[in-house]
C-alpha cells in the first residue's frame, strides 16, 4: 500500500471547479471542511502532468486551518483510507523516499514550500 495525501479527480458533472473537487475530497477523505485554500500553481497553469505517458493532470491545493466536518461526505466505496498522524519531517521523508504516490509527493513538496514562504514552518 502506498501513502497519499487527500486527493481526487475533477469531474465536470460532479464538481463546479477544481477547488470544489478539492473541497469534496477533503470532506470525504479527511472528514474536514473550510479553512483557507491555497492553490499551489498559477491560475493559468493547465495542471501538473501525473506521468509522461498519461494525459491526466492535477491541480494541487493546500488548506490551512480546516475544521471538523460534522456532515462529511461518504468516501467512495472502492477506497480504503487509514488516516495517520505524522510530523512534518515524516511527511517530507515519505515524499522523498518513493513511498508516496507521485502526485502526493509533488503536492507535499509544494505545500511545504508554501508553508515555509508564509513562515508557518
Amino acid at each position: 500500500m502506498a501513502l497519499s495525501v487527500c486527493c481526487g479527480g475533477y469531474e465536470p458533472t460532479k464538481h463546479s471547479s477544481h477547488l470544489n473537487a478539492a473541497e469534496f475530497e477533503l470532506s470525504e477523505e479527511c472528514r474536514l471542511r473550510g479553512g483557507t485554500w491555497v492553490k499551489l500553481i498559477p491560475d493559468e497553469h493547465p495542471g501538473i502532468m501525473e506521468a509522461k505517458w498519461a494525459a491526466t493532470r492535477f491541480t494541487p491545493f493546500l488548506v490551512l486551518d480546516p475544521e471538523a466536518d460534522p456532515d462529511a461526505r461518504e468516501p467512495d466505496v472502492e477506497e480504503f483510507i487509514e488516516q495517520v498522524d505524522a510530523s512534518v519531517d515524516e511527511v517530507e521523508e515519505s515524499a522523498l523516499s518513493g513511498m508516496m504516490h507521485l502526485p502526493s509527493s509533488q503536492t507535499v513538496l509544494m505545500a511545504l514550500r508554501a508553508l515555509r514562504s508564509r513562515s508557518l514552518l
